[in-house]
């Protein structure tokens, strides 16, 4: 069955795990059905599949590994979880009714070790020893992730002095029938052996989309830049690379650039503070402005990832808590909603709307909760 992520949809970063021998196959296979069919008891299959196991789960018609992802563990976005303990499949597009699955484990969360009490000297009331009756165990608080990973890899930033990649994608297998690339197409980078590159490199896809210019003042931040996806090279030539898309936002295109991969730490927070929609007293931390947010919207509300002006300089830290709040002449304030900070560059902040009582546009203000 096809197991294809749309342009809108992060695929997890899995390893492909190909031997160059036969990577022209896995050429074919990453864009078509494999050929090579093979009846197998009572199904047919391409792929050597082990024997099922006991607890083994058999494939059926309609499965795909993103819903069966769902339903494993409660994410469809954790699918290569699901690959990764099958690799006996060789291409996660294609999965055949009647082969066996294995089923990963369901993700937990470890709690961090609680800090170690300072010990106090008995007393009358409680002797060495004894603990009071009735008193609560004191537990750690658990830290849980503020966002997901398509926000963080899937997010734009405002990069101050652009400077473009000299390392690009330069082409594809098949040129003549699309020019929208995504996650499992082979492409072709410009820089190869004679620049330094080498199989199992790995490279963020981004793309310079416009100008960004301050709400307020008209001066320009810099440039917003797409983050689009992952790549990776499988063979290198002298002069240029052949690469396999492993994971994508939206579409790739001809001439998007390339720069090294680097992974991005999603903040954790023990817990949000309260949002009062009625409560309009300034909490005295540093306020700024939504001053960039995807083009392809004029709003944004809950969910949403924007980017506001409050940077380095700021001393905002990812993990950190917005109010957002729109000003009125002669009036309060209209209180927006919240929004956590998930990244931060030297001029601006990568933001992630957490609640919302209604939408937001460019200009609108940002306050740190203190």
């Amino acid at each position: 069955m096809r197991h294809k992520g749309t342009g809108s949809v992060l695929i997890a970063t899995v390893a492909v795990a190909l031997c160059f021998g036969s990577f022209a196959e896995a050429q074919d296979s990453s864009t078509r059905p494999p050929t090579n069919l093979k009846l197998v008891g009572d199904h047919w299959t391409a792929w050597e599949a082990p024997a099922a196991g006991p607890d083994a789960y058999v494939i059926q018609k309609g499965d795909t590994l993103w819903d069966l992802a769902g339903q494993w563990l409660g994410d469809p976005f954790l699918w290569p979880q699901v690959w990764d303990e099958n690799r006996y499949i060789l291409d996660s597009h294609w999965i055949y009714p009647g082969d066996p699955l294995v089923v990963p484990g369901r993700p937990t969360v470890v709690p961090e070790e609680p800090p170690v009490a300072e010990e106090l000297p008995p007393t009358e009331e409680q002797p060495s020893g004894e603990v009071a009756q009735g008193e609560p165990t004191p537990q750690a608080p658990v830290m849980q992730l503020v966002a997901g990973p398509s926000d963080v890899y899937c997010a734009g930033f405002i990069e101050p002095e652009h400077e473009v990649s000299k390392l690009w994608i330069a082409g594809t297998e098949e040129p003549e029938q699309t020019m929208i690339y995504g996650e499992g197409d082979v492409i072709y980078l410009s820089q190869g052996k004679n620049q330094g590159l080498k199989p199992g490199d790995e490279f963020t896809v981004l793309r310079a989309v416009r100008k960004v210019e301050h709400p307020t003042t008209g001066q320009v931040m810099g440039t917003y830049i797409r983050r689009l996806g992952k790549v990776r090279v499988m063979l290198t030539q002298e002069d240029t690379s052949t690469a396999m898309i492993e994971m994508s936002c939206t579409d790739i295109h001809l001439s998007d650039e390339l720069v090294p991969w680097t992974p991005i730490p999603i903040p954790r927070r023990a817990e949000m503070p309260l949002f009062d929609r009625f409560d309009v007293t300034p909490s005295g931390g540093p306020v700024g402005e939504i001053v960039a947010m995807p083009e392809e919207l004029r709003h944004v509300a809950e969910g949403d990832v924007i980017n506001v002006d409050l940077g380095l300089a700021s001393g905002v830290s990812p993990g950190d808590v917005l109010t957002m709040y729109r000003p009125q002449t002669d009036l309060p304030r209209l209180q927006l909603g919240q929004a956590v900070v998930l990244t931060v560059e030297p001029t601006s902040s990568t933001v992630k709307i957490h609640y919302s009582v209604r939408e937001s546009v460019v200009g609108d203000k940002v306050e740190v909760v203190r």
